[in-house]
Formats: C-alpha cells, sequence, structure tokens
C-alpha cells in the first residue's frame, strides 16, 4: 500500500499540466496528483476539500465556486483569472472569458487566434501583426525622438520668456527707486526753495501786525484827545465872542487873548501824521515781501554757568573738527513747476508699480510643467474647422470669426479654461476648455459642443509628448486589418 503510494507520488511529479487558458507561470496550479488506481484528480484552487477529476477542468461546467476549473471556457460566471493568449511570435495577452468561442476574431489580444479554439477559423496572425507593431514602434520612437528635441527648444523658449521677465521686473524695481529718490530730491528742492523764498515779512509778519495795531490804538486815544479839545475849543470860542469888554476883566481879556493866539497858530498834522506814518508801514511791509530771508536766528542771551560752558565749547570743537555733512539741493525750477514735476513723476511711479505687480502675478501663474505655455504666448493657433474659423491664442483667448468665445482663466490638471466670452442668443456666456495631446504641431485637431455654449477644444503638438514605453506603444498601436 505504502509502496503503491509512493509510486503514484513520483508518477504525479513527472506529470507536466497544460491547461488551455491558463499562462505558464500558472500551469503548476493544474498539476494533476494520480491516486492508487493512476486516475488523475485535481483539487479547486479555493476550496481543496473539493475534489473534481481531471478531466472535468474545461469541460463547460463549472465545479468550482469560484471558477477555477473553467479557465478556457465561458462557464462561470465570475472566474478569478482571464484567458491566456500565448501569442507566439508577438506579446502574449489576456482575453475575458466571455468572449472565448463567439465566433470572433480577437486579433489585437489573441493574435495566435486562440481565443476561438473550439470553433476555429482564426489563423494564427501573430507574424504579421508583430511585424506592423515594429513599424509602428520605430516610427513612433523616430517621431518620439524629434518631438523630444523640439519639446526642449519649446521649453528653452518658454525659460528664455520666464528669464526675460525676472529682468524686466528687475529693471522696473531700479527704475522705482531711482523714481523714488527723484521724487525725494524734488521735493528737497522745492522745499528749498520755499525757504529760500520766504520773505522777511513773512518772518516779521506779526511784528508789522503789532505795531499797526498799537498806531490805530493811539489814533483812537488821539481822536479821544481831539474831540475834548474841540469841546474846549467851542466853550472858549463862545466866551470869546459873547463877553463884555467892558467889565474890563483882566483874566477874562488874557484867556481870550491867549484863545485867539491858540486859533491862529493852530497847525491841522497830527493825523497827517499818523496817515504818513500807515503809509510808511504799508511801503515797509512791501518792501518786506521782496527781501528773502537769510534764516540767521536770534542769538538768545544767557546767563554763563558751568553746565552751558562745557556744552558750548563742546559743540564749539565738533562743529569745527567733525563737521556734519550738509546736503543742499539748489533747482533751476520754480516752486510751482517743482511740484508739477513731482505730480508728473508720481503718475510715472503710479504706472510702473501696476507694470511690476503685473509681471510678478504673470510670474506666479501656473504655466504647465517646465512653464511650457509661456513659449505660445505670442502664439496664434489659427484653423478652419466645420465652415468657421478659429484662432486661439492659448495665454489670451479664443474667437471664432468675429465671435468671441472666451479669455485665459487658468490652466489646471493639464486642461485650460476660458470664460467671459460673448453672450450666446438666449443663453450665457461662451466659454472654452482645451486639451492637449502628443503630435505635429501645434494644430487644432478638434473642436465640439458637448454643452450650449461651452466648447471643448483638442490641440496637439510636440510640446504635450512624454517618453513612452513599449507597453505604452502597444496599448495605443492599432492593427491594419487590409494587411492581414
Amino acid at each position: 500500500m505504502l509502496q503503491s503510494f509512493i509510486i503514484s507520488t513520483a508518477l504525479s511529479l513527472l506529470v507536466n499540466a497544460n491547461v488551455i487558458g491558463v499562462s505558464d507561470d500558472r500551469q503548476s496550479l493544474y498539476q494533476p496528483q494520480i491516486d492508487e488506481q493512476g486516475n488523475k484528480y485535481w483539487h479547486c484552487l479555493n476550496d481543496t476539500s473539493i475534489r473534481l477529476s481531471y478531466d472535468q477542468i474545461n469541460d463547460d461546467i463549472c465545479d468550482c465556486p469560484d471558477g477555477s476549473d473553467e479557465p478556457g471556457t465561458n462557464a462561470c460566471p465570475n472566474p478569478p483569472f482571464k484567458f491566456y493568449c500565448k501569442n507566439e511570435g508577438h506579446f502574449p495577452n489576456y482575453i475575458d472569458q466571455f468572449k472565448l468561442n463567439d465566433g470572433v476574431c480577437d486579433y489585437e489580444i489573441c493574435c495566435d487566434g486562440s481565443d476561438e479554439y473550439k470553433l476555429g477559423g482564426c489563423e494564427n496572425k501573430c507574424g504579421e501583426i508583430h511585424r506592423q507593431f515594429e513599424e509602428y514602434k520605430n516610427s513612433k520612437l523616430a517621431f518620439m525622438k524629434k518631438a523630444g528635441v523640439k519639446k526642449q527648444q519649446t521649453i528653452k523658449r518658454a525659460h528664455n520668456g520666464r528669464r526675460k521677465l525676472r529682468e524686466q521686473l528687475d529693471s522696473l524695481e531700479s527704475q522705482v527707486s531711482e523714481l523714488k529718490a527723484k521724487i525725494n530730491k524734488l521735493k528737497l528742492q522745492s522745499e528749498n526753495l520755499e525757504e529760500r523764498d520766504e520773505s522777511v515779512f513773512d518772518q516779521l509778519r506779526e511784528y508789522f501786525g503789532g505795531l499797526a495795531d498799537k498806531l490805530e490804538l493811539h489814533k483812537r486815544d488821539i481822536l479821544h484827545q481831539e474831540s475834548k479839545l474841540q469841546a474846549l475849543e467851542t466853550i472858549l470860542n463862545f466866551l470869546s465872542t459873547h463877553y463884555n469888554p467892558n467889565f474890563n476883566d483882566a483874566a477874562v481879556k488874557e484867556v481870550i487873548h491867549k484863545f485867539q493866539e491858540y486859533v491862529s497858530n493852530k497847525e491841522e498834522e497830527a493825523l497827517e501824521d499818523i496817515h504818513e506814518t500807515n503809509q510808511i508801514i504799508a511801503q515797509l511791509a512791501e518792501k518786506a515781501k521782496e527781501m528773502s530771508h537769510s534764516g540767521v536766528k536770534k542769538v538768545t542771551h544767557f546767563t554763563p554757568s558751568i553746565s552751558n560752558m562745557i556744552h558750548y565749547y563742546y559743540q564749539l570743537l565738533t562743529d569745527k573738527f567733525l563737521p556734519k555733512p550738509v546736503i543742499e539741493y539748489k533747482s533751476d525750477f520754480s516752486s510751482n513747476e517743482l511740484d508739477h514735476e513731482v505730480e508728473k513723476l508720481e503718475q510715472e511711479l503710479e504706472k510702473l508699480q501696476a507694470k511690476i505687480q503685473g509681471v510678478k502675478v504673470n510670474l506666479s501663474s501656473d504655466y504647465g510643467p517646465e512653464d511650457i505655455l509661456r513659449a505660445y504666448e505670442k502664439v496664434a493657433i489659427t484653423k478652419n474647422l466645420g465652415g468657421y474659423n478659429y484662432r486661439i491664442n492659448l495665454l489670451q483667448g479664443i474667437s471664432q470669426d468675429d465671435i468671441f468665445i472666451g479669455k485665459f482663466r487658468e490652466y489646471k490638471d493639464g486642461k485650460i479654461t476660458y470664460q467671459d466670452g460673448a453672450k450666446c442668443w438666449n443663453g450665457p456666456r461662451r466659454s472654452a476648455t482645451v486639451e492637449f495631446t502628443c503630435g505635429e504641431g501645434p494644430e487644432l485637431v478638434s473642436v465640439s459642443e458637448p454643452e450650449k455654449c461651452h466648447y471643448y477644444f483638442t490641440i496637439q503638438g510636440e510640446s504635450w509628448c512624454d517618453a513612452k514605453t513599449e507597453k505604452d506603444l502597444l496599448n495605443n498601436f492599432k492593427i491594419n486589418y487590409d494587411l492581414l
């Protein structure tokens, strides 16, 4: 008994499984076992308690709950693996079981025709298909090589554009610094000019005003005294004309005589003198206005002390041996001209600062990997599709004939969005999305309108080509059935 078991085990190891639909690296899972009677048997892969006769594999009856007994048929609804096509001379592949033996030659997956092994009728085309693939691969690799060179040139232009913007920003910021210094200098000139143009009258204005006020007070006092004097004169005049000379009153006669002498010698110069004084003050004020002030400060006298003597001599020494630099800006402009020039330069400064902000926004914008869209800043992509002439400037906007579709908004997730186009009749404003694909270009290859007034553009060009693996090329490869 033991001897028979050892022999059966040895025989099972010598038997090689060759189950259709199973890849070479998984054939060991379908290795048959041999019992004492020499019968082949096999266990379901996910449930070894289920034992099947080896001829139950691929018998079009699903015996295992996991479907592992039917790798080469479509008998099980949920098979764990796909059908393996060996495709000798090309690349092995896997096909879904529901496509097996359906009368269709799926050469793009199973070029050897093994997916139709029961029905037949599908010749092995792997040799021709592989030849087509090699031609496609060589053509693509040659294109990708040229596209890579062109893409690097485009990236270089983009980097140069960014470098120029940085240089422009540095230049603008330098101009701003120079302009600010110039404005400050002109303002100092204006201040110095105002100080230099300050008149003696400006310095003595309060004294002129005080003197005029004082004279006015004196004038009122004089007029008051004059009023009293006139009243006294009236009394004396009445006395001199109505007294009785027959009384021979010596005192009265003396008073009248002195009054008459006073009247005959009276002068009308007091008020004239005051008037002339006012005129002199007015003339002095006008003259003072014409005279510039030297700016010399009045010397204040103080009582000497030890502390102020030390301060005085210290200041004297520092002023003599450590003189402070004095910057004096002189100008040939008048004060009004300086103010006008400052205003003009400040307007220029405002424009420069606006330019700087625009450049900073540009530099901080996302223009794709390697900043590549920057290379297309001045490039217009034009094409007639469907009877419409399209003009696309990637970083500005899109138009359809004379209709504006939208202006650049942002680059995100490999696409550009455009908004705020012309309003559609009885609809929203036009907008657009542009996506990119690898190819010769830049060229507009398709336009669609999936939503009302929202357009979808596809642009191809070398700038959007990336290195491809053989697997990538195989996935994109299309068979030319006319040659099969």
